[in-house]
């Protein structure tokens, strides 16, 4: 799978302190780019509302993606937040 790295994703990481969910992320970053398909990675679900949009579980933390194209081979990484309230907002 092909992926690509938004500057909000970039901005993210700085704020993320705890290491360990720094370690999954790096994990989880292989496997995408292992899979052939965004829906062969586990923990993947769509966001409600929002066509080509996903989020992927690690731990407390979730990964926000868009998928490019329909096929879900392209995606663009777009943040790595903590869940709390705020995490699924402004998504257009």
């Amino acid at each position: 799978m092909q992926i690509d790295y938004s500057a909000d994703f970039h901005k993210s990481l700085k704020k993320v302190k705890d290491k360990k969910a720094l370690k999954q992320l790096d994990v989880l970053i292989e496997k995408l780019k292992q899979a052939n398909s965004l829906l062969n990675v586990p923990n993947v679900k769509s966001l409600q509302g929002h066509l080509l949009y996903y989020r992927i579980r690690t731990g407390d933390f979730r990964l926000i993606v868009k998928a490019k194209d329909i096929n879900l081979i392209e995606i663009l990484l777009i943040q790595f937040l903590k869940r709390d309230d705020n995490t699924y907002r402004n998504y257009n």
